[in-house]
């Protein structure tokens, strides 16, 4: 898989990125639990339906679709990473219905068609070319097949993107930032542009919904700032300035004092916007 267009997609989340993402699992499981449930939800999946999972990361959301199918569904859930994606065959074992791809989806070649439903949770914005990538996912699906993709809405609209790296860089300095409408956490964020690469991939029905959820994270706000010191925008702008655990200490109360405003009884909960793309397969 190394001349595939999105291999620097396939680096970062194969080292310790996606290394941080495993240890860390039931944290982002949880941080991200509203966002699952909001693409299920719009999926609405039925017994015995066929879905493919987008970037399935550890695979959260292919084992909640594949109870949502049961026994009688079909599942195909892929990554581009062949470490999040063995935690996600791992977690899948009691769902024989459903198997893994390790796969670029821009140019897979799918080893079954005639899935019902594509899907993704926050694992569609990475694509070099993304018409090319869509119209390829397009292909695995049948005839009116539906695609349900959950992306981040703009920074100024995420807390959780926004004030941890902004921390970060008040004390040690900016880092590059990554151009609009390129391949990242943000690569979906503009809807209007969005839209358009999803027309050109030839779908139809494409719409565009912000949904706004919660972020929860269970504990303290210490225990929020070392979730975003540990894998998340901060923990971008420290590995990038090599800093040092002095500065990381500092950088991690002034997180922990800005996430006292989201909490919640024993969790913190912090506001985020996604971009709930839809669409239809002709």
């Amino acid at each position: 898989m190394s001349d595939i267009p999105n291999s620097e997609e396939q680096t970062y989340w194969s080292g310790p990125s996606g290394q941080s993402w495993i240890r860390h699992e039931a944290a982002q499981d949880r941080l991200l639990s509203e966002i699952l449930r909001t693409v299920l939800d719009r999926a609405d999946l039925s017994a015995g339906e066929r879905f493919l999972d987008i970037g399935c990361g550890t695979g959260a959301l292919s084992v909640a679709a594949a109870q949502a199918t049961g026994p009688t569904g079909r599942g195909l859930a892929t990554d581009i990473s062949q470490p999040l994606l063995r935690r996600a065959a791992a977690r899948l074992r009691q769902a024989p219905h459903v198997s893994t791809l390790l796969a670029d989806a821009e140019v897979a070649e799918w080893p079954e068609t005639g899935f019902d439903v594509a899907l993704s949770r926050l694992g569609v914005m990475f694509f070099a070319h993304p018409p090319r990538a869509f119209a390829n996912i397009a292909g695995a699906l049948r005839s009116g097949g539906r695609m349900v993709f959950a992306a981040w809405a703009p920074v100024a609209r995420n807390p959780y993107w926004r004030d941890p790296a902004r921390l970060a860089t008040d004390r040690l300095g900016d880092v590059s930032k990554t151009e609009p409408n390129t391949p990242g956490p943000m690569g979906m964020a503009d809807a209007d542009w969005s839209l358009a690469q999803l027309r050109s991939a030839g779908l139809e029905d494409v719409a565009c919904e912000e949904v706004e959820v919660g972020l929860p994270i269970d504990g303290s706000a210490e225990d929020a700032a070392d979730l975003a010191l540990a894998i998340g925008p901060a923990a971008r702008v420290v590995r990038l300035h090599d800093a040092s655990p002095a500065d990381v200490a500092a950088i991690r109360d002034d997180i922990a004092h800005d996430m006292q405003q989201y909490r919640d009884g024993g969790t913190v909960r912090i506001p985020a916007v996604l971009n709930l793309y839809t669409a239809r397969v002709r």
